[in-house]
C-alpha cells in the first residue's frame, strides 16, 4: 500500500510540474526609434547542435524612460550564444530562434515601443521577473523589424538585466 501511495504521489508532482509553463511576452524591436538600439557582439558561431548556423549574440537595449531625472539607464535583452564547446563544459542551451508566420503572434502577449514609453520602471522590471527577485518568471522573445519578411517572422529568445534605480 505504501509504494502506491508514494507512486500516486511522485506522480502527481511530475504532472504538476510538468503543466505549469512559463508565459510568453514577445517585444516588437524597431532600432528607427531612439529609444532603442542594438549591437551584435560576436560573428557567427556553432551552437548547440551541429545543423545550427544561424546564431549571432546580439544586445537589444531599450532606454528607461519613467518621468524623472534617472531616466538615462537601459533595461538589456540579450541573445547570447556561445561556441558548443562552452555548453558541453559548463552545461545550458543555447537560446532559442524560431522562424514563424506572423499569425504566431495572436495570442501571445506582444509588447511595443509604448509599453515602455508610459510603464513605470517598477512594472517594467516585474513584466519580467519574479515576484520579489530579479529572476526572470516568462520566457521573452525579440523581433527585429529589421529581420521580418512578407509573413515570416524571426524570434530570438532573450535573457532581461534591468538598470540598477539608486
Amino acid at each position: 500500500m505504501k509504494k502506491y501511495i508514494i507512486t500516486f504521489l511522485i506522480s502527481c508532482c511530475s504532472f504538476i510540474s510538468f503543466s505549469q509553463k512559463k508565459d510568453t511576452i514577445v517585444i516588437i524591436f524597431n532600432d528607427e526609434f531612439s529609444e532603442m538600439e542594438k549591437t551584435d557582439f560576436t560573428e557567427e558561431v556553432q551552437a548547440g547542435s551541429p545543423e545550427e548556423k544561424l546564431k549571432k549574440s546580439i544586445a537589444y537595449r531599450i532606454r528607461q524612460m519613467e518621468k524623472d531625472s534617472w531616466s538615462g539607464n537601459k533595461f538589456h535583452f540579450t541573445h547570447a550564444n556561445h561556441p558548443k564547446e562552452a555548453y558541453k563544459k559548463f552545461g545550458g542551451e543555447p537560446p532559442i530562434i524560431l522562424k514563424k508566420q506572423k499569425s504566431f503572434l495572436e495570442n501571445k502577449k506582444v509588447l511595443d515601443i509604448e509599453f515602455f514609453r508610459t510603464t513605470p520602471y517598477i512594472k517594467v522590471a516585474k513584466t519580467f521577473e519574479e515576484e520579489d527577485s530579479w529572476e526572470e518568471d516568462v520566457m521573452i522573445f525579440m523581433i527585429d523589424v529589421d529581420e521580418i519578411k512578407n509573413d515570416s517572422i524571426t524570434l530570438r529568445q532573450v535573457s532581461f538585466t534591468r538598470p540598477v534605480k539608486e
